[in-house]
């Protein structure tokens, strides 16, 4: 009897001491979702599509679509917002398995953008389409540069000088700090 319980107690223990298998998010229900042949196809016609891949920096620099800028989830909305991405912009997002690109293609559509879905990496994967390697690209390198907010003037106003550094568009502050050197 002794042992008898102490291998049931081994085997309600047994997850937690061996680990469990990775359970991924399940997929948001009501979320659209774009085939990776699909957006294969959109991508090399060239049409106009953002592609998000909303996992962490570390897992971008693992795989990623060439075309995807990495953004994670937890930024999304801030983000989003900081780019000024029309609202008639077509979105898909990518995460490997759909439970967190889902979320985001859903609160973007929340946030307006209608055409807002996602893409599953792994289909994409499993269809033979490239995967790149390297560290997250953010923002285009070829049109944006880094620069210190004194360097812009408005319409022939003096700058300010409010000594922070931020990226922003070739010729255009950032909204962060146009206020300030505005002002």
């Amino acid at each position: 009897m002794k042992y008898g319980s102490l291998g049931l107690m081994l085997m309600a223990l047994a997850p937690f001491l061996f680990g469990s298998p990775q359970k991924h998010p399940s997929i948001a229900p009501g979320a659209k979702e774009t085939s990776a042949r699909h957006l294969h196809s959109l991508l090399g016609n060239g049409a106009k599509v953002l592609v998000i891949d909303v996992r962490t920096p570390e897992e971008y620099s693992m795989s990623h679509v060439p075309e995807a800028v990495n953004i994670p989830i937890e930024q999304l909305s801030r983000k989003i917002r900081q780019m000024h991405v029309s609202e008639d912009t077509t979105i898909v997002t990518m995460c490997d398995h759909g439970g967190r690109s889902s979320r985001a293609a859903l609160e973007l559509h929340k946030m307006g953008y209608k055409t807002a879905s996602f893409c599953r990496i792994d289909s994409w994967k499993k269809d033979g389409y490239q995967i790149k390697k390297g560290k997250p690209m953010n923002r285009p390198e070829s049109r944006v540069r880094p620069f210190m907010a004194p360097q812009f003037s408005l319409a022939g106003r003096e700058p300010r000088n409010c000594g922070e550094s931020c990226d922003a568009a070739w010729g255009a502050p950032c909204q962060e700090h146009l206020g300030r050197v505005a002002s």
